[in-house]
């Protein structure tokens, strides 16, 4: 079960007790959620397990760990891995890249680009730098963007359901923004 849960699976608060969460332990129980809302166009049969990494040990690899603990996405069990480098993480579902990356990011998401990783961090211009959803702080509570450009290069699609709940949804090339 679930140590913090989202209303309506990916609601924009937390209610009850469960609104002294902290960060880590929000965005720990999106980066499971957010697994729901991946949608593959042959189905996940290929998948054996729901990995979802966490690069270079970041704090919330802990938190992760007892909110997935013995849980299934798409019914398959949840698996969380630590890799130093991202290279090591491109068949992992979902990769979370950390602050402690952050001189790294690029080379990061070169490294899981053209995989089937659903990139996912809080650092400033995460999707400026090419990553799919960036988690915000917004009137106190963690929020989140999406980058479309990215995933259309990935075997995967993110559930409107997902969408309608993100901050901003940006699907303009990133070759555009720039302008």
């Amino acid at each position: 079960m679930l140590a913090v849960l989202l209303p309506g699976c990916l609601g924009a608060s937390l209610s009850g007790t469960e609104e002294h969460a902290s960060d880590n332990e929000v965005k720990s129980a999106y980066l499971f959620k957010f697994g729901e809302f991946v949608e593959y166009p042959q189905g996940p049969s290929g998948l054996k397990t729901f990995d979802i990494c966490v690069l270079d040990g970041d704090p919330i690899a802990s938190d992760l760990q007892k909110i997935t603990l013995n849980e299934r996405v798409h019914d398959v069990p949840v698996r969380v891995l630590r890799f130093d480098h991202a290279g090591d993480a491109r068949d992992c579902a979902v990769v979370y890249i950390g602050e402690s990356e952050s001189r790294r990011l690029d080379k990061d998401l070169a490294a899981l680009e053209g995989s089937n990783a659903l990139t996912v961090s809080d650092q400033p211009q995460f999707l400026e730098h090419g990553g799919m959803i960036q988690f915000l702080l917004e009137n106190q509570r963690i929020r989140f963007a999406v980058n479309l450009e990215p995933v259309e290069h990935t075997n995967f699609h993110l559930s409107s359901q997902l969408l309608k709940v993100a901050v901003s949804v940006n699907t303009k090339p990133r070759q555009e923004e720039k302008r």
